[in-house]
């Protein structure tokens, strides 16, 4: 559901907040330095020490590590240890294939060992709108990104224990150094420290791919109706994959629908203005189910909720019915061949992609193109918001 907006202190630019950003979650890690140059790790002892690398795993609820690639020793660490690793290159700290920069701390969470990126948040959106955005797009798009990226990350900032946001799709995508570009590195120092509010608090800056045409209210897909979250129009027709469709044929649509053993037909009982599917009801061979657009996209992973659904008969062991029309004529009217078994499979066509709520990205791309600054994309896309510095 969507976290209410909190109120909003000034903060000098020297202090720039520091995010808890989680990068991994795994039995098991390796971090290394990036080259010659060693990292400083804290937790394996009383002392500091200065590493080339270190691995470390859980294992019957205990933590072991070993150092600097010696694979033959490890050793144990108490169950509550934490483990921080930081380094002053500016390549940043390899975990696993991607490079960080700021500081890891690393926990054991049940059988799991969690990382933790903390950096500053100025740092950390240079890399957030590089994931999220291709770094040759139109700057005034890049700089809405990152506007909107870092109102989205103050918004969760101490909301919990260990971190404060994810590093994929889930919140917003973070994939660490190689995704920092000099179009990135521009779009945010040029709108360091820039957020949007409403009434004098932080919005929940929400984004997605592309809406299809009409972004959607916020309350039609999540719980709470927020004022600036309405439906507008969007400028993504140039987007690609603006257009898409799948096929489900009914071993997948068994999996996607266990609990009525597959799916003979569907139909869609609530749908909003714009045509996303709000409830739908399944009909299997073992019972009926009420289905929310959301579940069902989750259940076939659909781009998007924006779409259509039909049932298409199509000869079993064959292609679709449509391209045997002749061959399922001839066998039905020759008495000595037995028909072809008939199935059906759900064909799925679709518009956009993503929840359809807030700024759509390829949206922003349409009206930078148009000449909008970054300003007028945000106020589109967030309705009576101001943008000030926090």
């Amino acid at each position: 559901s969507l976290a209410f907006a909190c109120p909003i202190v000034p903060v000098l630019a020297s202090q720039a907040p520091v995010m808890r950003v989680l990068v991994k979650e795994s039995s098991h890690f390796r971090i290394r330095a990036d080259k010659r140059n060693l990292m400083s790790v804290k937790g394996l002892s009383s002392e500091r020490k200065k590493l080339s690398s270190l691995s470390l795993r859980v294992k019957n609820g205990s933590i072991f590590f070993s150092i600097d690639n010696n694979a033959t020793r490890w050793s144990s660490l108490p169950l509550r240890s934490s483990i921080r690793v930081w380094s002053f290159d500016p390549r940043g700290i390899w975990l696993g294939n991607r490079r960080y920069r700021g500081e890891l701390r690393i926990f054991r969470k049940d059988q799991k060992l969690i990382a933790i990126n903390h950096l500053g948040i100025e740092k950390y959106l240079i890399s957030v709108v590089g994931s999220e955005m291709p770094n040759d797009w139109p700057i005034a798009a890049l700089r809405a990104q990152a506007v909107a990226a870092r109102t989205y990350a103050l918004n969760r900032l101490g909301k919990r224990e260990l971190f404060d946001i994810n590093s994929t799709e889930t919140s917003q995508v973070y994939l660490g150094v190689e995704s920092e570009t000099k179009s990135t590195k521009k779009a945010v120092n040029s709108t360091r420290s820039l957020v949007i509010l409403h009434q004098g608090k932080l919005i929940n800056a929400v984004f997605h791919s592309s809406s299809g045409g009409q972004t959607e209210h916020s309350g039609l897909v999540w719980k709470y109706q927020l004022p600036y979250l309405v439906s507008v129009r969007d400028y993504d027709q140039h987007n690609p994959k603006f257009r898409w469709s799948n096929k489900f044929f009914p071993a997948e649509l068994k999996q996607a629908f266990p609990e009525i053993g597959g799916l003979n037909s569907i139909r869609v009982l609530r749908s909003s203005k714009t045509g996303r599917i709000l409830t739908t009801k399944a009909y299997g061979p073992k019972g009926q189910l009420m289905i929310t657009g959301i579940d069902l996209r989750q259940r076939l992973k659909l781009k998007s909720t924006l779409a259509k659904l039909q049932m298409v008969p199509y000869l079993k062991f064959s292609q679709p019915l449509q391209n045997n029309v002749n061959q399922y004529n001839q066998q039905k009217s020759n008495s000595s061949v037995p028909p072809a078994q008939r199935d059906y499979f759900l064909l799925v066509k679709g518009r956009g992609g993503g929840h359809g709520v807030g700024m759509s990205q390829w949206g922003a791309n349409g009206l930078a193109q148009k000449g909008a600054d970054f300003r007028k994309i945000l106020r589109h896309y967030y309705r009576g918001v101001k943008i000030r510095p926090y």
